[in-house]
């Protein structure tokens, strides 16, 4: 009797154990003018795609499944061939996302109470912006026509109308602190605050979130790219297949200018005369440079170093490891260290580069 009460439990809890693998939440699509067209089912981990399902549209429907996870995690309906993507939280409940494929704006995606909540602060954002954008126009006019009362009438207006759109976004995150989805929209829109103040909306915060480590994160390495903070070293192949370490770099020379650029970016190619100038100007006194290229074509980036004549060490950051480091988020963008691998400026561009040159090193 005791081996089959044991047995039962056990096959209770294979079955139980069975049945939670196979627990989770469906995308219905239906989307007109999508026949034959995939569909995948992605979600987002540690800023990295992920692909859960896929399907092909018939008779304008499909289905894709995903299993239970943390309700946190984004997703997004992905079409094969086609730009963009349509995100949405799923609180792990069903979703149906219904529209014509080839009108995205008019595409509803009916998912969970968290996406309902965010719809609707993003319908709010959407109001204040085209009060911006309605203010701008009548800007312009009143440019045309040189009324200058107008204009000045209007450029407090529109100040105003900026301020209400930034404390609309600042008051929800601090009213919603206790939600996740708060966490989301200020990690969202994280580059545009000062750390200070970032931290500021932060202490707010009531709980945790897997978009509470991506802020805290991204403060902890914002703060190490700070004046004062001394370089984060990497290692990388330069243009002559050689690998180029920084820090054997920086350790040679006074002053070290690590430059990021791309072959595909015009201010970067502005840029690098002004570079090549303060280098033929003070490499004698002990400045060098290190590019850094954001490439991904190597062809590309080969042709522009010998296009643009550049004498000094060149390497590509084909994985984007060191500019996630270095949090590039615009190019150009360059720091300068000096030989004990301090951080003493960042941000050079035109005269600025000269001028700080000439400052540490004359």
């Amino acid at each position: 009797m005791r081996k089959f009460s044991f047995f039962m439990l056990a096959l209770a809890f294979c079955l139980s154990a069975c049945n939670e693998k196979t627990q989770g939440f469906k995308v219905d699509v239906s989307l007109a003018n999508g026949n034959e067209k995939t569909v995948y089912l992605q979600k987002l981990v540690n800023d990295s795609i992920v692909t859960i399902d896929s399907a092909v549209i018939k008779d304008d429907l499909a289905t894709l499944t995903a299993p239970i996870e943390n309700p946190q995690i984004l997703y997004a309906l992905k079409v094969k061939g086609m730009k963009g993507f349509m995100p949405f939280f799923a609180d792990n409940k069903d979703v149906t996302i219904v529209g014509d494929l080839y009108n995205p704006e008019a595409v509803t995606i009916m998912a969970s109470e968290t996406q309902a909540e965010l719809d609707a602060y993003y319908d709010q954002l959407a109001q204040l912006q085209s009060q911006v954008m309605e203010h701008y126009q009548a800007m312009n006019k009143a440019i045309e026509t040189s009324d200058s009362l107008m204009m000045d009438s209007l450029t407090q207006v529109g100040t105003s109308l900026l301020d209400n759109m930034n404390s609309y976004r600042d008051e929800y995150i601090k009213q919603h602190a206790d939600k996740f989805l708060a966490h989301y929209i200020l990690n969202e829109s994280k580059q545009e605050y000062e750390i200070p103040y970032l931290k500021e909306l932060m202490s707010n915060f009531t709980s945790e979130s897997i978009y509470t480590e991506k802020l805290n994160d991204y403060i902890n390495k914002q703060e190490r790219l700070e004046e004062g903070q001394p370089f984060i070293d990497f290692t990388l192949k330069s243009n002559n297949d050689t690998e180029v370490v920084l820090s054997e770099i920086i350790a040679q020379n006074k002053l070290t200018l690590v430059d990021f650029w791309a072959s595909w970016c015009g201010p970067c190619r502005h840029e690098n005369p002004v570079v090549k100038d303060a280098y033929e100007q003070f490499h004698k006194l002990g400045f060098d440079v290190i590019g850094v290229s954001v490439d991904q074509d190597e062809a590309a980036w080969r042709q522009a170093v010998e296009e643009d004549q550049l004498p000094w060490t060149q390497v590509r950051d084909s994985e984007n490891k060191v500019s996630e480091d270095y949090m590039i988020y615009y190019i150009p963008s360059n720091f300068l260290y000096d030989q004990n691998g301090t951080m003493v400026a960042k941000g050079l561009r035109g005269e600025d580069l000269a001028a700080k040159l000439n400052e540490l090193l004359k």
